[in-house]
């Protein structure tokens, strides 16, 4: 199949989750045999600038398009209308009025992209867009391509759990549920990346009507990047966390850093905490916590500390650090909201403690920070999962770009492994901070 990927986020350099995602989702394409383009368009959503280069390399020239945003005039309205936008949003959020928070679901969808789109000279059988707010790109391509909508999140209402714990930012995007309804149903088929966000789709656009315009809805989840396991657990009394520097993290990392951290060096004075990816940038210097900043290879990371810790208590959607350290052979203690989308059946090398019991966190890492061997054990079995995880996935996204009937799939416990899945850290692939 001829398939093409559109998105606003590049993959190289892939630093955070998200761009991580989308470049093991290409290279599940590309392992499941097919022909892949990247299409990438330019958004303030995501500022990251892209390396054009490694894109070049590693999808070739013919098969790397970079759409362009217009005309001169065509980009001075866009940007004029846009900063009118923001200026009453914040009129209104003065005033207390909860419509400043939503967004418009193709606010930020250039007119030049959907022009640029209709006259590309080549044919694809399948279209995938990354995130509901671009899912106008879908109505480019004619009803005879299978269109696909890789969602990343949920973001009806997104802002209310995080305005309900007093912050007013940080959700990023937030759109009324009929207007993510209209984007779905954009596409004949939806990926969720986990099966309760698929079931509140599901729910969502029933409730919304119509339901014979409503998509398929799947549940492909993130790729893990596979290598050999961390081969040497002996290094005592250290943990990792790896985060990006966004608001959930700093939540997050900050009641650890609060709460659990005093109680483990309490046991064990030596402990260190090791910390990588730009969370550092936010994170107070303290005599146990020593940062590391970006990593090329998490796994070196994870060999300097091979226990992992994620003490996540807000935000939305898998937690890639969780599937990072079941890629190393590591074993992680997390919270309960940290292991959301994680089902029992791939949860044999973590301990999972509620939220917020700060005492039963602290006993986790003081035990496995002190015992090498049941380090080795549950990491071996975090990497053994991890391997299963990812056979389902890769089952999973084959019958969506094809259009066969599916259901949510649950890889069976003695899945073999396919030996033509491709480490997603391989090559030009960086590694996640998210």
């Amino acid at each position: 199949m001829r398939v093409a990927l559109i998105s606003m986020t590049p993959v190289f350099p892939a630093k955070a989750g998200h761009s991580v995602r989308i470049l093991q989702l290409c290279k599940a394409i590309r392992a499941l045999g097919h022909e892949l383009t990247f299409v990438h368009v330019s958004s303030k959503l995501d500022t990251q600038k892209p390396d054009t280069a490694s894109h070049v390399e590693f999808f070739g020239e013919q098969h790397y398009l970079h759409l362009h945003d217009g005309p001169r005039g065509a980009r001075a309205v866009f940007w004029l209308r846009g900063k009118l936008r923001r200026r009453w949003r914040k009129i209104l959020c003065g005033l207390g009025y909860e419509h400043s928070h939503y967004s418009r679901l193709d606010e930020n969808w250039r007119n030049a992209w959907t022009h640029q789109l209709r006259a590309l000279d080549r044919r694809f059988d399948a279209v995938v867009v990354e995130y509901a707010f671009n899912s106008h790109a879908l109505d480019a391509f004619p009803a005879s391509t299978r269109k696909l909508l890789d969602t990343h999140d949920a973001f009806a209402d997104r802002h209310r759990p995080f305005v309900a714990r007093g912050f007013r930012k940080g959700y990023w995007v937030s759109l009324k549920p009929q207007d993510e309804n209209r984007g779905l149903r954009r596409a004949d088929a939806v990926i969720a990346i986990q099966a309760q966000e698929a079931e509140h789709f599901r729910q969502q656009l029933t409730r919304d009507g119509a339901v014979e315009r409503n998509p398929e809805i799947a549940v492909v989840s993130h790729f893990i990047g596979l290598d050999q396991p961390v081969p040497d657990h002996s290094v005592d009394h250290a943990a990792l966390y790896v985060g990006t520097n966004m608001l959930s993290n700093q939540i997050s990392l900050g009641q650890f850093l609060e709460h659990v951290l005093p109680r483990v060096v309490s046991a064990i004075p030596d402990f260190r905490l090791r910390l990588a990816g730009s969370i550092c940038n936010w994170a107070p210097d303290l005599p146990n916590v020593e940062k590391l900043g970006f990593v090329d290879d998490l796994r070196l990371a994870f060999a300097r500390a091979p226990l992992s810790v994620n003490p996540t208590i807000a935000g939305t959607g898998i937690n890639i650090k969780l599937l990072d350290a079941m890629g190393a052979g590591v074993p992680t203690i997390s919270t309960l909201t940290g292991a959301r989308g994680l089902g029992a059946q791939f949860r044999n090398g973590l301990r999972v403690v509620p939220d917020h019991d700060h005492d039963a966190f602290a006993d986790h890492v003081i035990r496995l920070s002190k015992d090498a061997d049941l380090r080795r054990s549950l990491g071996l079995a975090a990497f053994a999962d991890a391997q299963r995880w990812n056979e389902g996935q890769l089952a999973a996204l084959d019958r969506c770009l094809r259009g066969d009937t599916f259901t949510d799939v649950v890889p069976s416990p003695h899945a073999p492994r396919r030996d033509r899945w491709p480490d997603p850290r391989s090559a030009s692939a960086a590694p996640t901070a998210a």
